[in-house]
């Protein structure tokens, strides 16, 4: 469990968490101050609404009481009950003509007034705005008279109605009979109409009320259980000045006129007014997930970026651990781990060469000459040249005596001459030449060989002394020493990128293809592990190619087109 909280996930993870954490907190400070004010700004402008529209009403209410109040000093209203004794009939209706402009004229004054009566008791007569001259009787200005004051204040209200009125004189008693009344009617359909635009402001809802609660003048949509809520709270706050009074599902705002006695009420929603806020907060949930999403997909990409590769850099380093130097690192991407996994197979490549050479320094040391004539020059070799010089001899084949002789000369001078490590691709050449004839010289002829020139550019090529040869005896002992047909030898090269390669094949029928999955298979295995007699001379010219020009050369062995074994050299152009 130590492990695995120590782990570099872990790590990446906790760190970008303690990075993200203050943006984060940062974040939701914002958000959270941001609603705040939002809201504030929300109430602030329900207020203003609501201030606006109570002092559009305040400000008509007090015009049309001081117009009624106006026109109530009006001598054709005023005076008209006193001089009906002493007027002719063309005069009262004159007079009524006249009254009837003037209550047009005032209607016209303000979108607030529906109506304005002029009742006259002693004529028993209405004049309306509205409806023009007709008989009145008594109980309507009574009722008038007897609800005025019911509500507190200058509004009275009658059948559902409200007014503002006025009389001559405004105080009477019950046994006389007031010269006139004068009454305005207030508009129903207009403060509806000013309710309404309340919905498109954003707000639920408004009512007005007149009185002190005992009458609902004026409501919209039937509000009047919310106002039996508010209003005792509502009571105890001074007149002008806007109240917020909150509930667990609304937030209302209500300001009062302690003039004409009536409460202007607005409310909102709790789910409208924090609609934002919800908005807000559903944004930093999604914000919190994402922000998570964004900590872990980053966490694993830096994973998969960083771990990944050191996990393959470990077990690289485990497997060379175990002695295994040919295992290199695979990486595709072309970023800074790939020029470290490039370096480290450089590297081991280099390792296993100096492995390899340390070793053969370790053998030359101890018995390099021996080694060197066990693998280059064998006794059947040599038993069988001078086998071939007494056959000669016995012919009295002077002449081929001579021939064979300067060639075992010239070969055996080339193979014991130590003091040069390294010959030209030419002398290597010369020298296997010189082993063909020998061999055909031996073989009767009973075996052909065709040899491709050289070119120019390639003759000059410094290689491991002895590398062709050994090739050249593997295919005659073992390819074409016992073919029943006549043996062909080809050799022949090409230049393939910066490599020359040499290809040496023969027709011999005794190669397998078990047999040669086990040559190729050998071809791997190290010095140490050499047992088999027939491929040590390949083997030791492989591994000292590759010691000499790296893993990328060497010897491969695949089956020729002529039946036989195809052994295919790759030099290095460049060495």
């Amino acid at each position: 469990m130590s492990a695995k909280w120590n782990s570099l996930i872990m790590k990446v993870m906790v760190t970008f968490f303690l990075v993200i954490l203050p943006l984060y907190g940062l974040s939701v400070t914002l958000t959270l101050n941001s609603s705040k004010q939002m809201r504030e700004e929300i109430e602030r402008t329900n207020e203003s609404v609501l201030l606006s529209h109570f002092l559009r009403l305040q400000f008509e209410l007090s015009r049309m009481n001081n117009l009624a109040g106006q026109f109530a000093q009006d001598e054709e209203l005023s005076d008209f009950s006193a001089l009906l004794p002493i007027m002719s009939s063309y005069q009262i209706a004159q007079r009524l003509n006249n009254i009837l402009l003037k209550l047009d004229q005032m209607k016209s004054t303000s979108p607030y007034i529906q109506d304005v009566l002029y009742f006259l008791p002693a004529l028993r007569k209405t004049v309306s705005a509205v409806n023009g001259i007709s008989d009145d009787p008594a109980d309507t200005w009574e009722g008038l008279i007897h609800n005025r004051g019911e509500l507190k204040g200058a509004v009275s209200e009658y059948n559902g109605d409200l007014f503002l009125l006025t009389s001559s004189p405004f105080v009477y008693t019950a046994s006389s009979t007031p010269n006139f009344v004068l009454a305005i009617q207030i508009s129903a359909p207009e403060l509806n109409r000013q309710l309404e635009s309340f919905r498109e402001k954003s707000i639920s809802g408004a009512f007005i009320v007149f009185g002190q609660g005992n009458h609902t003048v004026i409501s919209d949509n039937g509000l009047m259980d919310r106002w039996n809520v508010l209003k005792d709270r509502v009571r105890k706050d001074a007149s002008g000045q806007v109240v917020r009074t909150v509930t667990e599902d609304d937030r209302y705002y209500s300001v009062r006129d302690s003039t004409f006695q009536f409460d202007f009420v607005s409310f909102v929603s709790n789910d409208v007014l924090y609609q934002s806020i919800h908005r807000y907060s559903v944004w930093m949930w999604w914000l919190t997930a994402a922000s998570c999403l964004i900590v872990v997909v980053f966490s694993f990409w830096i994973y998969r970026l960083i771990h990944k590769p050191l996990i393959k850099l470990i077990k690289g380093f485990k497997v060379l651990e175990r002695g295994n130097t040919t295992q290199e690192i695979v990486h595709r991407r072309k970023d800074d781990f790939g020029y470290l996994f490039s370096q480290y197979n450089k590297t081991i490549n280099r390792l296993h060469i100096l492995i390899e050479d340390n070793y053969v320094q370790r053998i030359r040391t101890q018995d390099a000459e021996l080694k060197h004539l066990q693998s280059q020059i064998t006794p059947h070799f040599l038993y069988n040249s001078l086998f071939t010089i007494q056959q000669m001899a016995e012919m009295d084949n002077t002449e081929g005596i001579k021939v064979f002789s300067d060639y075992l000369g010239q070969y055996f001078r080339f193979m014991t001459k130590d003091s040069a490590r390294e010959a030209t691709l030419e002398q290597e050449m010369e020298h296997s030449l010189i082993y063909l004839h020998i061999q055909q010289t031996r073989f009767s002829n009973r075996i052909a060989f065709d040899v491709e020139p050289l070119p120019e550019e390639s003759r000059g090529l410094m290689v491991p002394r002895i590398i062709i040869q050994p090739i050249l005896e593997n295919v005659f002992e073992h390819g074409l020493s016992q073919s029943a047909s006549r043996g062909i030898l080809r050799l022949s090269h090409r230049t393939e990128g910066q490599a020359f390669v040499i290809e040496v094949e023969d027709n011999g029928q005794r190669l397998t293809d078990d047999r040669l999955l086990e040559l190729q298979s050998q071809l791997e295995i190290a010095p140490s592990q050499w047992s088999d007699r027939e491929t040590t001379g390949l083997l030791n010219v492989h591994h000292r190619l590759r010691i000499r020009f790296g893993s990328e050369y060497g010897l491969w062995l695949e089956r020729s087109e002529l039946g036989g074994l195809k052994v295919v050299m790759k030099l290095q152009r460049s060495a």
